[in-house]
């Protein structure tokens, strides 16, 4: 029994020693430097000569500007006044007509219906209609030969008239054509024969149209164009030239001739309800020198 109460007071003492050794020991590394690092326990005093070192300011990062968003300007509405103008006046016209004047109907003027002319197209020289009898008139030169008051057996000048006269077509409308025609020496053996178309006319509306004029002179043949009329009849008659062509043919100093002179004017249309497709003119004209 006793030597159990001995055991168990060495025991405890043993333990209490390796308790101290164990704290002392750990206590002990507590106070002992690392001697990994030999400047662990060196304490830097500052010189106070020295200028004492600002620690860096952090400055915040900078934000990106944001760019608002263009507005495109808003135009302000214009404002107009109202007007202060006078209000022009609307009132009627004071009529000035004069007063009426019973006057007697006068006889109505014929209207013509009028077709359009047709381009080109010339009739055969067989075609051509002769003039009606009793409505041409001729002035020749003198029977013996000679232009009037030229000694016989001189040479007449050229340029000298020796002829004249007109043909006139016979529509039974008052539309008609007539033709002039005139003879003048112009060489040794040769005469010039001028014919100029008028068409004589009231109201009459055509329209210019090519080789609508066909004019034969000693079976020489032209066609000539047609100008437009436009005539309200305002005036009464009218004369309106059409066209006109010098022919020239062979007449020897002496010698007297019968030469055939054809007019045709194709009109294509109609007048006082009359069909006119083509009107007319001509004959025989007799010349000697």
């Amino acid at each position: 029994m006793k030597n159990n109460r001995t055991t168990a007071l060495l025991m405890l003492l043993v333990f209490l020693l390796v308790v101290a050794v164990v704290i002392i020991f750990l206590t002990g590394l507590e106070r002992t430097p690392s001697t990994d690092n030999p400047y662990a326990n060196v304490t830097v005093t500052p010189d106070p000569a020295l200028p004492e070192e600002t620690p860096p300011v952090e400055t915040a990062a900078t934000p990106a500007p944001t760019v608002a968003p263009t507005v495109a300007p808003t135009t302000a509405p214009v404002y107009f006044p109202p007007s202060t103008a006078a209000p022009v006046s609307t009132a009627a016209p004071v009529s000035t007509a004069a007063p009426v004047v019973n006057v007697p109907a006068a006889a109505a003027t014929p209207t013509p219906t009028v077709a359009p002319l047709e381009e080109g197209g010339m009739l055969p020289a067989q075609q051509l209609i002769p003039a009606v009898p009793g409505v041409n008139t001729t002035t020749v030169g003198n029977p013996d030969g000679n232009e009037a008051g030229a000694p016989s057996g001189q040479t007449i000048p050229a340029g000298t008239v020796i002829g004249s006269g007109t043909f006139r077509s016979d529509t039974g409308t008052a539309l008609n054509i007539h033709a002039d025609w005139q003879a003048a020496v112009s060489g040794t053996n040769t005469v010039d024969v001028t014919v100029t178309v008028y068409a004589d006319h009231y109201s009459l509306i055509t329209y210019a149209t090519p080789e609508a004029l066909q004019i034969s002179v000693d079976n020489q043949f032209v066609s000539l164009a047609s100008p437009g009329i436009d005539y309200d009849g305002a005036n009464g008659a009218a004369v309106t030239e059409i066209n006109s062509r010098t022919f020239t043919v062979s007449l020897a100093a002496g010698e007297v001739r019968t030469i055939p002179v054809q007019v045709v004017w194709l009109y294509r249309g109609s007048y006082s309800g009359v069909d006119l497709t083509t009107i007319e003119c001509g004959g025989g004209i007799t010349v000697n020198r």
